[in-house]
């Protein structure tokens, strides 16, 4: 972990969390509420996404994410007890201390936001001259170290495309060098890719920025 002066801050009565499984970004994002902390554990409500409660049965573990003075934490507990009424609520065993997200700990959360993609495609040309693609899009999903998109455009693996990403937060758009890692056939659409790429260089206050974007738009869905 990096160091940091920063003093990691403890879950309260009322924060506001996100839901995921651990290791597991395809499986979604669900929304909860911190009701009650004890010595031993945290009551949390049911988390759900959309009124849909999410599948938790006990002894599985389950990661939690918190906003905080615009940075975001994140902490691990084991689901010791389930309760549907009155108020479906969950019990947690807290097994992780609240940590800081770092690089490799982003998490990737569905989102739209503006896209430009300007990039050269090696092997691919019109006439003598290699074959410049510039897309205008939509994000897919988004995270501090990368975009995936979904588009009718063959885009190979391997590209080396610039990036400007527009996030809705009054600053400038945020340009980065990035990597086509992988693409494949969206499946609810055979006509369309489902492309992944990946940041190569993210200056740190643009990664702060998406960060910041991505949280406060995820955990804002709990208060609408």
């Amino acid at each position: 972990m990096e160091e940091t002066d920063e003093l990691v801050p403890e879950a309260a009565i009322n924060d506001l969390l996100l839901v995921q499984l651990p290791d597991d970004v395809n499986f979604g994002n669900y929304y909860s509420r911190v009701e009650n902390i004890t010595e031993k554990n945290m009551e949390v409500t049911w988390p759900t996404e959309r009124g849909v409660p999410m599948p938790v049965r006990t002894d599985q573990m389950l990661r939690f994410f918190i906003v905080r003075k615009d940075s975001a934490y994140f902490f691990d507990g084991m689901v010791e007890k389930t309760i549907r009424e009155p108020l479906p609520i969950i019990t947690i065993i807290v097994s992780s201390a609240m940590q800081r997200i770092q690089r490799r700990q982003d998490f990737r959360v569905k989102c739209l936001v503006p896209l430009e993609i300007i990039a050269t495609l090696s092997g691919v040309s019109s006439g003598l001259n290699p074959a410049t693609l510039h897309l205008k899009m939509n994000t897919y999903d988004l995270s501090a170290s990368g975009v995936s998109l979904r588009t009718t455009t063959v885009i190979p693996e391997g590209t080396l495309p610039l990036l400007q990403l527009s996030l809705p937060d009054g600053g400038p758009p945020i340009k980065a060098s990035s990597r086509v890692v992988h693409r494949f056939i969206a499946p609810e659409n055979p006509d369309t890719f489902h492309v992944g790429i990946q940041f190569m260089a993210l200056e740190e206050n643009n990664r702060t920025r998406i960060v910041r974007f991505i949280y406060h738009t995820e955990l804002n869905r709990i208060r609408s």
